[in-house]
Order: C-alpha cells, then sequence, then structure tokens
C-alpha cells in the first residue's frame, strides 16, 4: 500500500510540474489608456499604427506576448467621442468579420455581444487556434486575443489570460 501510495504522489507531483511552464511568466498591466487591466505571460511589446476598419481610419495600439510561436495580444482603439452607438456596433461587427474570415464562418451572436469564442482554423498548414473577445468599452475598442499553432498554444494557459481581463 505505501509503494501504490509513494508511486501515485509521485505521479501527481510530476503532473503538476508539467503544468507549470517556466515560459509563462505572469504580469499584470493597464491596457486601453487604463481602461482594463491584464495579466501577459509574457514581456510585453506595444505598437500603434492607424487601420481601417468599416471606412473609419483609427489609431490602433497592440499590446502583445509572445510564448513561442503562441501571441497573447490586446489591440485597441479610442473612437471619437460623437460616434453613434450603431456605429460603434458597425465597427465592432466589421472588426470581428476579419477574425472569423480565416475560419470561413461569420460572427456568432455570442461574439457580438461581447463574449468570450474560440477558432479552429489552418495557418501555415498548420491547425491552430484563436480565443478572443471583442468589446466596446468606456468608448474603447478593444480585441483580447489568444492564438497560435494548437499544440503550441495550451488551453488553460489561453483561457486564464482571457479570464485575466478586468475592465476599469
Amino acid at each position: 500500500m505505501g509503494k501504490r501510495l509513494g508511486f501515485w504522489l509521485l505521479g501527481l507531483v510530476l503532473a503538476l510540474l508539467l503544468g507549470c511552464s517556466p515560459e509563462f511568466n505572469w504580469r499584470e498591466m493597464g491596457v486601453a489608456e487604463d481602461r482594463a487591466i491584464l495579466a501577459f505571460p509574457a514581456k510585453v511589446q506595444t505598437e500603434q499604427r492607424p487601420i481601417q476598419i468599416d471606412g473609419q481610419t483609427l489609431a490602433f495600439s497592440l499590446s502583445a506576448a509572445n510564448v513561442g510561436p503562441a501571441v497573447f495580444a490586446v489591440g485597441f482603439a479610442a473612437l471619437p467621442e460623437d460616434m453613434s452607438e450603431s456605429a460603434q456596433q458597425s465597427l465592432k461587427r466589421a472588426l470581428l468579420t476579419s477574425l472569423f474570415a480565416a475560419s470561413g464562418q461569420a460572427p456568432t451572436q455570442a461574439a457580438l455581444d461581447g463574449q468570450l469564442f474560440e477558432l479552429e482554423t489552418l495557418v501555415a498548414k498548420q491547425p491552430s487556434l484563436l480565443i478572443a473577445r471583442v468589446l466596446i468599452h468606456r468608448g474603447m475598442l478593444m480585441q483580447v486575443v489568444a492564438s497560435g499553432p494548437t499544440q503550441a498554444l495550451p488551453r488553460e494557459q489561453a483561457l486564464e489570460f482571457m479570464r485575466s481581463l478586468a475592465l476599469k
């Protein structure tokens, strides 16, 4: 009985160690002009460039962390103060449509409502996973994404990243 328990405990310890990866070094930071907090699994780099969405040019910032080929990112753009609710929703739909395009699907109602969604696609002939959420919060269009080759993007870490989003 003692040997079995010892063997079982050793297996449990090994399983726990395998679940902890030194590649993931979580850190929280304010994003989207401090409208939210997000925990990234590695050092973050931020870039900004203008993008065209639904006929609008927006200054789009992207804060991203890479762990191997997996990417954990938040993209955000301040919306014009005088933009109508319907124009904001149109921008959100256009951004979602571009994300869903690789899967050949149309955005789901849950995704349009700002809820978490998952897409399985092929990128460079490799099965890939994208877990994302697109929302508008306090005048900011936000896109939170964890993506990468299925075998390189641990599902639990991707979901941990997505769950860490705290809106202010």
